[in-house]
């Protein structure tokens, strides 16, 4: 029973972060999400669930480029498999 509330934003952000960084970009993000960059990039141009909305809310403009803190990712994953 306790398989599915082992895994905590708190450790993904920790796997995540180990991984990619503090900050992901929009490659690492597809990547980490198992999609295409394209149709990362798509999916957030027209969000159409709350976990997408909420995707293209955390993310930071820094220059031309978008990025997306992992703690903010692992938040919304963990939310989304809770759901």
């Amino acid at each position: 029973m306790q398989d599915s509330n082992s895994f905590s934003a708190p450790t993904l952000e920790n796997q995540i972060t180990e991984r990619y960084g503090p900050l992901l970009s929009q490659t690492q993000l597809a990547e980490l999400l198992g999609r295409s960059t394209g149709g990362l990039r798509y999916s957030l141009s027209y969000p159409c669930d709350e976990q997408t909305r909420a995707l293209k809310a955390c993310g930071r403009k820094i220059g031309r480029r978008v990025y997306y803190p992992a703690n903010e990712i692992a938040e919304i994953i963990i939310g989304r498999s809770e759901t």
